[in-house]
């Protein structure tokens, strides 16, 4: 519904267009160091005078000739070579010219999401760090690594400006670099030996609504009360209200994120996205369901194109620490397990690297390595098995529950302790603690207690344990399912 072309998408753009400016203008992405997609036609644009001829000639002997419209706006599409580099760009209008200098060509991943994924290497001191964090940065010598780290902007309308710049993986400057980010390229680039560029733009607590357009919201039938309060009703002080309702202005309101923070970045050309959130959604579960697959389309959608998406479920916390309160966030994690129904789509699982006590789990090493067997396995014909066990269909077996599953590997490992994590319950959901069989890529799963069984739930909580994994010792994600 909302695809758009390159043109059109053009008008949502982060460069301003001074008509009566001679200077020819550029997103910052197109910048010293950037690293371009490879194999592809890149998208590339920017702004000149009106109705002129703008050519725009590359090193690696391709060239582009187009005119700028009423508005002094150019885009076009560029060819771009195997990887490789450094290249340079060269962009001529009228009497003028700009040279983007030390240009790679690999591949180029988009980051988002919210603390996780903006978590940098040297982590939030002095609670909150990185596994080894220190050795991590010394040892940040690729310069062939390159991030682009988008900063900071929220906005009510489809903003038009962009800040950042391409920076080489290096001690120097890797602390600051997404810590998820720069382990997953660091995994690509070692693999494929090509050079990797990592478009990040997140934001600590933000939910996933922020990130999604109003359009997509609308269509959704999702926050519209406040979208029209947003677009209807902003004060002089930054609040909007309609009488009896008031919402501060924040970057955690529908849209904002999207507009000030993705919209600017079409229509980059990107391999695909990796995404860490949904920490800010937990007790939204029932709306998530709909709102993450909905994001998913969303950026598809405004990019014209179906590019993988991978994401990371949130791992084990203690969201509630209330005695008697009922856990929530295993419910998020089996909305984000759903999400696995899209096309294109795949998840990371870290119930066994997670910490109860610390919503920023310090392994991120084990995090950006998993989105990187995804991308290997699924993008690059190369690596092993992508992500651990997924359910695929369950059956009454006698008086069992036979669950099977898939990305198994050689075969299941079932780790059996005191600490149950296999429920097994009648019509009636009292749950009992389960007797788990393995059987090739099948889990049997039945209870004494239980003669008539029709629901089995998994690490079906706040906290925890992981028992189930595959040969790649990956584990299987939590959920809770009903036999009919």
């Amino acid at each position: 519904m909302y695809r758009v072309t390159a043109l059109l998408i053009f008008t949502c753009i982060f460069f301003s267009c001074d008509k009566n400016s001679s200077i020819i203008k550029l997103s910052p992405l197109f910048s010293d160091g950037m690293v371009l997609q490879r194999n592809t036609k890149i998208n590339i644009w920017g702004s000149a005078l009106p109705n002129k001829d703008v050519k725009v000639i590359s090193s690696w002997s391709e060239e582009l000739e187009i005119k700028s419209n009423d508005s002094g706006i150019w885009v076009g599409k560029l060819q771009t070579p195997g990887a490789g580099g450094p290249f340079s760009l060269k962009i001529i209008s009228e009497n003028e010219n700009i040279i983007i200098h030390n240009i790679l060509i690999g591949e180029v991943w988009l980051a988002s999401g919210q603390s996780n994924m903006e978590m940098p290497i040297k982590g939030y001191p002095p609670n909150d760090t990185i596994l080894n964090w220190e050795s991590e940065v010394l040892k940040a010598r690729y310069p062939n690594i390159r991030m682009f780290n988008v900063e900071k902007n929220f906005s009510t309308d489809p903003s038009k400006e962009l800040n950042g710049s391409w920076i080489k993986a290096s001690p120097e400057n890797a602390e600051n670099f997404s810590s998820t980010a720069y382990f997953f390229s660091r995994e690509i680039h070692k693999t494929l030996n090509v050079p990797i560029g990592i478009i990040h733009s997140s934001w600590g607590g933000s939910p996933a609504e922020s990130w999604t357009s109003e359009n997509k919201l609308r269509d959704l039938g999702f926050f519209i009360d406040t979208l029209d309060l947003i677009s209807e009703n902003m004060t002089d002080d930054l609040s909007f209200s309609n009488g009896q309702k008031k919402i501060e202005l924040s970057p955690f309101l529908p849209k904002v994120l999207f507009n000030g923070m993705i919209n600017p970045l079409i229509p980059f050309s990107i391999k695909g996205v990796i995404w860490y959130q949904g920490e800010s959604n937990v007790g939204r579960h029932k709306q998530y369901m709909h709102l993450f697959p909905g994001l998913i389309e969303d950026w598809r959608d405004y990019w014209g194109e179906d590019f993988p998406f991978y994401f990371v479920q949130i791992a084990p916390f203690r969201y509630n620490k209330t005695p008697g309160i009922d856990d929530i966030s295993q419910e998020l994690r089996e909305a984000q397990r759903k999400t696995l129904r899209l096309p294109k789509t795949g998840m990371v699982v870290t119930l066994d690297i997670g910490d109860y006590d610390n919503i920023h789990p310090a392994n991120k090493q084990d995090v950006g390595k998993r989105l990187a067997r995804l991308a290997l396995f699924n993008d690059y014909d190369a690596g092993l098995s992508p992500m651990g066990p997924i359910l695929k269909s369950r059956d009454l077996f006698e008086n069992s529950i036979r669950l099977e599953f898939v990305h198994t590997g050689t075969g299941l490992l079932y780790i059996d302790n005191q600490n149950k994590q296999f429920q097994i319950a009648s019509a009636n959901m009292q749950f009992f603690d389960a007797n788990v069989i393995l059987n090739g890529d099948y889990v049997i799963i039945s209870s004494e207690f239980v003669t008539s069984p029709k629901y089995v739930k998994y690490a079906w909580s706040d906290t925890p344990e992981a028992t189930l994994f595959n040969s790649e010792a990956l584990p299987a994600s939590s959920f809770m399912i009903e036999v009919k």
